[in-house]
């Protein structure tokens, strides 16, 4: 079933004592939510589809590149472990964790 996913989180990040150049490596983990909201699939709707949020363990490591005292590159890997949504149709429960791997790139402004 296809679903549009939101992510509310938090986490702590801890930074790497390693420092080469102007790369700072860092670490984080956290949690929160991922909120799953059932969009349809090839033959449309599914009748009794409902959003479901479900927990979820978050963890990941990163580096920033710096360009200036303020500004810097970042390249990061979030990992995200959660139940299986089910949508609340039984057809669909599984009871299984998964992994949903984030990886990205960016900005970052320091004040």
């Amino acid at each position: 079933m296809r679903s549009d996913v939101h992510g509310v989180t938090a986490d702590a990040v801890v930074k790497l004592p390693v420092h080469i150049s102007k790369f700072g490596p860092y670490a984080l983990a956290g949690g929160g939510a991922l909120i799953f909201h059932p969009t349809g699939n090839g033959s449309g709707f599914v009748p009794g589809a409902d959003t479901q949020a479900k927990g979820a363990f978050l963890y990941g490591a990163g580096a920033d590149y710096g360009l200036t005292r303020h500004f810097l590159l970042r390249a990061e890997y979030r990992g995200f472990v959660y139940k299986d949504p089910d949508f609340g149709l039984l057809s669909l429960k599984t009871g299984t964790w998964t992994h949903t791997a984030q990886p990205s790139a960016g900005f970052v402004y320091r004040f």
